[in-house]
């Protein structure tokens, strides 16, 4: 395993197997997972706003991707963002991106579910790395198998670590009582360890991240893990996890678009009325589609690929790689939705609605 890539460890008879993909979405633009409630791709959150919600298709969406988690955490998927002396394979950000689009081609919602735990064990690889053992909690509970979640859930939380609606207030000997309800919830069924975000005091704000954890194996329960004046992510974890987290969400939702517009085209391909005398495939939804989603995929590598095991400790002076970061999110995210568009139209052409 050792020398193994992420996305080696996703075989085709394991990816065959996982039932976690969209049902109905995607061309239409939304891309809903049929009347389940759960949503995949809403507005510039990328589908990291979406929950499970309560209702009874939610549920079996919910059991379908815990099934799903569990082949992937027999398989060693789960810990591979864990140093190798943790039992993982100590991949890099650029591999996990790739394991994490092979995964979204097959079971979308399955990777957006396993993304935040992906991304709060690779950020705290990066600490312990860096000398930082403040996170190392978090890869001793990886590696004996638990499973983190992100409780973040409200549209466009995704892109930083607290909204300034999202409030918490001290309460107890280092604890919290967070006041946003929404604050909990998430697209990661079965979790055991949950981070809750929010923004305390008035005058100078701090933001704080916990993590709170349920089931008998989970003390405490309640793990504060950064207290950091609000605004820029100053320390390696906490500038790691926007990085990991902003890029595994991209990552997915540019393989889930990527999908949706090679199912359109091979649609079209096999349906088209060769009499026309012009091939479908040369109408301009077809190659806008393909352009956007080249720089989507070329934006993301932008900063996968140079992004260090151990990564600077400094200040991210005047805030540029923070820019470059959530510059990329959005031209993921507005890719996305266009390309969702011109798949619909791609889908009602002439040329197959004749059909």
């Amino acid at each position: 395993m050792a020398d193994a890539r992420p996305r080696d460890l996703l075989t085709d008879d394991l990816l065959e197997r996982l039932g976690g993909a969209p049902v109905g979405g995607g061309p239409s633009g939304e891309g809903s997972a049929g009347d389940s409630g759960v949503s995949f791709g809403t507005g510039t959150s990328s589908g990291a706003g979406a929950s499970f919600g309560t209702g009874g298709g939610a549920r079996q969406v919910a059991r379908i991707i815990s099934r799903d988690i569990a082949k992937l955490d027999a398989a060693g998927y789960l810990k591979i963002t864990l140093p190798r002396e943790f039992g993982g394979l100590g991949c890099t950000l650029r591999q996990a991106a790739c394991g994490q689009r092979r995964l979204a081609r097959h079971a979308a919602l399955t990777a957006l579910a396993v993304s935040a735990h992906l991304y709060w064990t690779g950020a705290a690889a990066d600490a312990y790395r860096a000398g930082d053992d403040s996170a190392r909690w978090i890869l001793h509970e990886a590696a004996r198998g638990a499973l983190f979640a992100s409780g973040h859930g409200e549209p466009g939380n995704d892109l930083r670590f607290a909204s300034p609606d999202s409030r918490c207030e001290p309460s107890g000997e280092m604890g919290y009582l967070f006041r946003h309800p929404s604050i909990l919830s998430t697209v990661t069924p079965a979790w055991d360890w949950v981070a809750v975000h929010g923004i305390t005091g008035d005058h100078r704000p701090d933001a704080v991240l916990a993590f709170a954890g349920r089931g008998s194996r989970c003390i405490p329960a309640f793990r504060v893990a950064r207290v950091l004046p609000a605004g820029t992510p100053s320390d390696v974890f906490t500038s790691s996890a926007t990085a990991w987290g902003n890029s595994l969400l991209a990552s997915v939702e540019y393989s889930y678009a990527r999908r949706c517009f090679n199912d359109a085209v091979i649609a079209l391909d096999r349906r088209h009325d060769t009499s026309a005398g012009v091939h479908p495939l040369d109408q301009w939804p077809v190659a806008e589609s393909g352009l956007r989603l080249d720089t989507m995929k070329s934006k993301i590598a932008e900063i996968t690929h140079p992004w260090p095991l151990i990564p600077e400790q400094g200040p991210d002076l005047g805030g540029q790689r923070l820019i470059g970061l959530y510059t990329m999110r959005h031209n993921v995210a507005d890719g996305a939705a266009h390309v969702y568009r011109l798949v619909h139209e791609i889908s009602t052409s002439p040329a197959v609605a004749a059909l």
